[in-house]
């Protein structure tokens, strides 16, 4: 692997997830151990287990954060007790099933449930996603994948506040919302296959598909909050109010400004959540963010390149923990859509000669400073997570021949099509994110490139763009957004890709293409189902439905305070897409707002909030 330094902070080029995970004291043999160590015994220690190693030394991790042993053993070694501190962006609603975005979805992951859920924390695979029970305790499939049986945890207990008042939550709660789900919005994708939902009793739900779905599970444990029946019933209260059944209570709403949530004293969980309070302030403005992360404001910050991740150090040496490392996934908005009901872009050689004019290796160069440089060339990450496909980090060889930078052929593609000079292929582009890509390096880049195409921009309010995106009504290209990650392979290719997909944007009609998505979802030996997806892969490369380019490495700090607290390559930071891992996070003593002082013992679960 090569490894360089630039501004202060090593960088390293080339990337194996079995390197990393070795590199943070984990192999992926180790992480398994691991995991199970982080879910043993969560009640409180009565004493008998020695401190372990608590914090991280402050500094640069040359990949994600590697957990310390008390981390791994967090049912025994962690406090309880302060007030855990965080930014987000005000939602402009809490029904997921409307808005399927981190606005919404953070929040949720206070208050509500799924049936299961992806491993975070300390402990988990950086890259890669592990589904485990959160609602229900266990499920079964059938062996053609069309009938999956959930076996709920009895006695769960909803949040005492009207109009629940902390009664038990059931099948018919499940069962509602899903039937919620079928019915529109959102999430249909996921239950389009369901043909039957059964409830035999109280703690049963049972989904029968009309056609096979091998990653059903993991599609439901992505984004499915489930509410209780009280709420369907009230549209006006799930919209304003999170109640359910998750860690925390949501206890304020203050809009444009703050949410606080208390810990639920009824959660299912042993002994979590581990502190007492959360609140979340409004905060979209990454400066002022990095300001309030060096006064200790919040616990987690982003940086745009290596000199704002070296000033995030240099601000607090004595708790900050920065480090960098690549997306398992990208496409949330690095690219943009053909529009494939225009007659220009129906034949492959027009979108493959403006893709040959793209000079990704300047591109990653000027935008993300060569973190994808490698002789091959720069990687392009599409939507389809890379570690289910690759073992390293891949380089350009795996985007294929149309990734390459080369005018000539691209100019050969367009003339053999009738464009020349003076009648170029002229269209519009138009999008609201990644502006500043778009018209000082794509665009011009390409447009220089290949004088046979006469490419314009047009920026949009964020209202406008994603109305044009969702109703199919842009003319010739718009920018991408892919959405929130999913859990299971199907959820990033399904719904953008087959022709009866709720998310193909730009009307991709490919019977190929059809054939391959159906099939993956119907195949139960997984081997045979990766050559699925890296035939999904090939062809979706190929035909160029869409281009994509290279994108940054993550870049962020956390105060090493912060307990069980992780970023993760595929879902994200805390504060999109992670935030339900609060439940496991604790404060180490002396953090502000947090646990005790040291040398003042243990804090229990009934000890007041806001140690200080």
């Amino acid at each position: 692997m090569a490894h360089r330094s630039r501004n202060g902070v090593v960088e390293r080029n080339f990337w194996t997830r079995r390197g990393v995970l070795r590199g943070a004291g984990l192999g992926l043999a180790g992480l398994a151990g691991a995991a199970l160590l982080g879910c043993g015994d969560e009640q409180e220690s009565t004493g008998g287990s020695p401190r372990q190693s608590v914090r991280r030394e402050p500094g640069l991790s040359e990949g994600p954060v590697p957990a310390v042993p008390a981390e791994l053993d967090a049912g025994r070694q962690a406090r309880r007790g302060g007030t855990l501190r965080m930014r987000y962006i005000d939602p402009p609603h809490l029904d997921i099933n409307r808005t399927l975005s981190c606005t919404t979805y953070h929040p949720l992951s206070y208050s509500l449930s799924r049936l299961a859920r992806a491993r975070t924390g300390a402990a988990a695979d950086p890259f890669l996603v592990t589904v485990e029970p959160d609602l229900a305790e266990s499920w079964v499939a059938n062996e053609d994948a069309t009938e999956f049986t959930f076996r709920l945890r009895r006695g769960v207990q909803t949040h005492d506040k009207p109009p629940l008042y902390g009664r038990e939550f059931l099948a018919e709660d499940v069962k509602l919302s899903w039937e919620r789900y079928m019915a529109s919005g959102t999430q249909r994708d996921v239950y389009a296959p369901i043909i039957d939902i059964a409830t035999p009793d109280d703690y049963t739900v049972v989904a029968r598909l009309g056609r096979p779905m091998v990653d059903f599970v993991a599609s439901v444990a992505a984004w499915s909050y489930l509410w209780p029946r009280e709420l369907i019933e009230d549209n006006d209260l799930l919209e304003r109010e999170a109640i359910g059944t998750g860690p925390f209570i949501q206890e304020r709403w203050d809009r444009g400004e703050r949410m606080v949530f208390r810990r639920h004293p009824g959660y299912f969980e042993p002994g979590l959540p581990y502190v007492d309070e959360v609140v979340v302030i409004e905060e979209n403005d990454r400066a002022a963010a990095q300001e309030l992360f060096a006064a200790h404001g919040i616990f987690d910050v982003d940086a745009l390149d290596d000199v704002e991740l070296r000033a995030l150090l240099d601000a607090s040496p004595e708790s900050a923990l920065a480090f960098k490392f690549p997306r398992s996934r990208g496409a949330n908005v690095n690219g943009w859509h053909f529009q494939m009901l225009n007659s220009a872009f129906r034949e492959p050689r027009a979108r493959r000669a403006i893709s040959l004019a793209f000079d990704r290796r300047a591109y990653d160069q000027a935008r993300n400073a060569g973190d994808n440089d490698h002789p091959d060339g720069p990687f392009s990450n599409s939507p389809m997570p890379w570690p289910y496909l690759f073992d390293a980090y891949p380089t350009a060889e795996a985007n294929g021949e149309w990734y390459r930078f080369d005018p000539r052929q691209a100019s050969e593609l367009l003339r053999g099509l009738g464009y020349t000079r003076d009648e170029p292929l002229a269209f519009e582009l138009v999008s609201h994110y990644f502006t500043e890509s778009f018209t000082q390096q794509v665009i011009p880049g390409i447009n220089e490139s290949l004088p046979e195409v006469d490419i314009r921009y047009r920026e949009l309010d964020e209202s406008t763009y994603v109305e044009m995106l969702s109703s199919r009504a842009f003319e010739s290209a718009i920018g991408i957004v892919w959405g929130p990650p999913g859990y299971a392979m199907d959820q990033w290719i399904y719904p953008w890709w087959h022709s009866n997909g709720g998310l193909n944007y730009n009307s991709v009609s490919d019977p190929t293409l059809d054939g391959l998505l159906d099939a993956q979802r119907a195949e139960t030996d997984p081997l045979a189902q990766r050559e699925l997806w890296r035939q999904v892969w090939d062809r979706v490369h190929d035909q160029v439905y869409d281009v994509w380019w290279p994108e940054a490495h993550i870049r962020g700090a956390q105060h090493n305070y912060v307990m069980n607290m992780r970023w993760h390559g595929l879902m994200g930071s805390y504060r999109c897409y992670a935030s339900d891992q609060a439940r496991a996070v604790w404060l180490d003593d002396g953090a502000p707002g947090g646990g005790p002082p040291p040398g003042a013992g243990r804090a229990y679960p009934d000890a007041p909030r806001g140690f200080s």
